[in-house]
C-alpha cells in the first residue's frame, strides 16, 4: 500500500475497497466509442443511488449527474471519459476484459472510478460542499470521428457550468505524481483520411495508367518535408501516416489508395500551416489527373485557464507531497477533446492535469495504449481527493 505519503480524508480512505472493486468491474466491460451501453448503465445506476440528478440524452451513452445544494452557487464540473480501445486485453488476471478485442488500455476505467469515488464521498458529505457539482460521463473520447465531447457540448453538458476539470492517468509516472501546466496542456490534433483514385493499367504498360500508390507516396513524403522545412523549428509539428493501403494485385498499376494518419502541433499558426500545406498537396494531385477525397476531424489544444490551473495546484498541494507536484510540466504532444468543454465556458475556466498511476517497485511503468496496461490502484483515491478538494474549497 502506497497511500501513507498522501493527505487523504479518513472517509476517503474508507472508500479504498469501493474504488478498487469499481475499477476492476469497469475494466472487465470495456466498450468502444459511442457503444458504452453497459458502462454507462453501471455508472448511471451508482449516481442515481447516491442521489444525483441524472440527465440522459436519447440515442447517446453520455450523461451528466448533478448535485445542487444551492442554486445561487456556481457549478463545478468534472469530466470522466468512458470508452475503451479496440485491442485485446493482455493483463491476464481475474479482472481482465471479458469483451474480446476491447480493452481499457488508456485507463478510462480509472477516470470513471475516480469520478464515482469522489461523487460517493460528496453525496455523503454535502455539508463540505462550496459549489454545486456536475459529473460529466463522456462518450467517445478515443475516436475523433465519433466527436464525443463536441456532441456532449451540443447536448447541453456544459450549460450552467462555471468551471470544468479533468484528469488523465499516466502509468509511466509514479503513483500520485501530479503534472499540470499554466496554459497549453495538449497539442492541436487532427485525424485525416485521404482517398486517391487513379487509373489501373497492366504492370507491363504503366504509362497507360495513373499510379495511385506513387501519388500517395508523393504526398506523404512532401508532408514530411513541410514539417522539416516549412514550420518554425521552435514550434513542434508532427505529421504521421499510420495506414497506407492500395492496389489489388502485384502486376498492375494501383487504381486507388487510402491513407490515414494524424497531424499535431502546439500553436494555431503551425496547425494552419500543416493543414493548408496538406490541402495544397492534395489539390496538386487533382491537377495531375487524380480524383481525391479528404476528410479530417480534430480538437483544439487544451489551454489551462490560469484561475483553474491555480485551483488544481492548490487542491493537489493539499493532497500530494511537494516532490510529486510538477506545476510546470511539458505539454503532451497528444490531443484531447476535453478542450472543447473548456472552450464552451465563456471565460474558459477549465484545466486538465495528469496523475501518475505507475509504481516501479511493483513493476508498473507503461505508456498509454500499451499492452498489457497496468496501474497502481492506490492512485484512485489520490485523484478522488483532488476532485473533492476542488468541490469543497
Amino acid at each position: 500500500m502506497t497511500l501513507g505519503k498522501f493527505k487523504l480524508n479518513a472517509n476517503v480512505l474508507e472508500l479504498r475497497d469501493f474504488s478498487i472493486n469499481t475499477r476492476r468491474h469497469l475494466h472487465m466491460i470495456p466498450e468502444l466509442s459511442g457503444e458504452e451501453v453497459e458502462t454507462s448503465t453501471y455508472c448511471k445506476s451508482l449516481m442515481v443511488d447516491y442521489g444525483y440528478q441524472v440527465t440522459s440524452y436519447d440515442g447517446y451513452t453520455g450523461f451528466i449527474a448533478d448535485l445542487v445544494i444551492d442554486s445561487s452557487l456556481k457549478t463545478v464540473a468534472f469530466r470522466a471519459d468512458m470508452d475503451a480501445l479496440e485491442m485485446d486485453d493482455l493483463t491476464c488476471n481475474e479482472h481482465s476484459s471479458t469483451n474480446k478485442g476491447r480493452a481499457h488500455n488508456c485507463g478510462h476505467d480509472t477516470h470513471m472510478t475516480i469520478a464515482l469515488t469522489a461523487a460517493n464521498y460528496l453525496a455523503n458529505n454535502q455539508e463540505e460542499l462550496r459549489h454545486n457539482v456536475r459529473f460529466i460521463f463522456q462518450m467517445a473520447e478515443e475516436d475523433m470521428r465519433v466527436d464525443g465531447a463536441n456532441k456532449m457540448v451540443e447536448l447541453g453538458c456544459m450549460d450552467g457550468v462555471n468551471e470544468v476539470y479533468a484528469l488523465h492517468n499516466d502509468a509511466a509516472q509514479e503513483c500520485g505524481t501530479v503534472l499540470v501546466n499554466n496554459g497549453i496542456m495538449s497539442s492541436y490534433g487532427c485525424a485525416w483520411t485521404l482517398d486517391i483514385q487513379g487509373v489501373s493499367a497492366h504492370g507491363s504498360t504503366p504509362h497507360k495508367g495513373l499510379d495511385a500508390i506513387r501519388e500517395g507516396a508523393r504526398i506523404v513524403e512532401d508532408m514530411d518535408y513541410i514539417v522539416a522545412k516549412k514550420t518554425n523549428p521552435f514550434s513542434p509539428a508532427v505529421f504521421v501516416c499510420g495506414m497506407f493501403n492500395g492496389g489489388t494485385i502485384p502486376n498492375a498499376v494501383a487504381a486507388n489508395v487510402q491513407a490515414r494518419g494524424t497531424i499535431r502541433s502546439m500553436d494555431p499558426e503551425t496547425d494552419q500551416v500543416l493543414k493548408n500545406s496538406f490541402s495544397s498537396l492534395v489539390a496538386q494531385s487533382e491537377l495531375r489527373g487524380y480524383t481525391t477525397s479528404m476528410t479530417h476531424c480534430g480538437y483544439p489544444a487544451i489551454i489551462n485557464h490560469q484561475f483553474a490551473y491555480n485551483r488544481v495546484v492548490q487542491a493537489a498541494s493539499q493532497t500530494v507531497p511537494s516532490e510529486l507536484l510538477n506545476a510546470n510540466c511539458t505539454p503532451m504532444t497528444g490531443s484531447e477533446d476535453f478542450s472543447l468543454m473548456i472552450e464552451a465556458i465563456d471565460d474558459k475556466r477549465g484545466a486538465m492535469f495528469f496523475l501518475g498511476s505507475g509504481n516501479k517497485e511493483k513493476g508498473i511503468c507503461n505508456y498509454l495504449h500499451s499492452n498489457p496496461y497496468f496501474v497502481d490502484e492506490d492512485f484512485l483515491l489520490v485523484g478522488a481527493q483532488i476532485f473533492i478538494n476542488l468541490a469543497t474549497e
